[in-house]
């Protein structure tokens, strides 16, 4: 009697402790993968995934650690000669030679330039076949009269096929 009242104990343990609750994670799944019924249809692609965390570091080297540095010759090795820049205050530039003759024209307005990233993203879309790099950063550039300007800004990079930099939309807020 001892041995039938000591399984039924054991038995009674090991059945409470595996009584974990079940979460319906069809749900979770279907929310992260993106399944929510959206107001709008996006006009390009609602359809992406995490991209290559190297182009994120090379936009973040070139775009940002050279535009602090002042070394926009480095541009070269990872803008595309048909690059098309959308800058913040609506120029568009067209070729890499143009894009860096701009941006050297407008580093030289400062004597210090101090660039903090919040956060950087490359994403994938996967019905367009496209990778992009998201860049939301804080700047500070000192003019060379010593006044400072401070800047929030939004840049959205795509990446071609050769891995370099074709497209730029860049977004600020002063």
């Amino acid at each position: 009697m001892r041995k039938f009242l000591l399984v039924i104990a054991v038995a009674s343990f090991t059945i409470a402790c595996n009584n974990e609750s079940k979460t319906d994670t069809n749900k979770d799944d279907a929310q992260l993968k993106g399944a929510a019924s959206l107001p709008y249809v996006p006009a390009y692609s609602a359809s992406f995934k995490m991209g290559n965390p190297e182009y994120s570091t090379m936009i973040l080297q070139g775009s940002w650690k050279d535009w602090e540095n002042n070394t926009m010759d480095n541009m070269k090795s990872w803008v595309a000669d048909t690059i098309v820049a959308f800058h913040s205050d609506n120029s568009m530039i067209k070729g890499a030679d143009s894009l860096i003759a701009r941006w050297k024209r407008g580093r030289a307005k400062y004597t210090s330039v101090i660039d903090s990233i919040d956060a950087v993203i490359p994403v994938y879309s996967t019905d367009k076949n496209e990778n992009w790099v998201l860049v939301w950063a804080r700047e500070i550039n000192t003019k060379t009269d010593g006044t400072k300007d401070t800047a929030s800004v939004m840049e959205t990079w795509r990446i071609n096929k050769d891995g370099q930099a074709d497209r730029l939309y860049q977004y600020d807020r002063q």
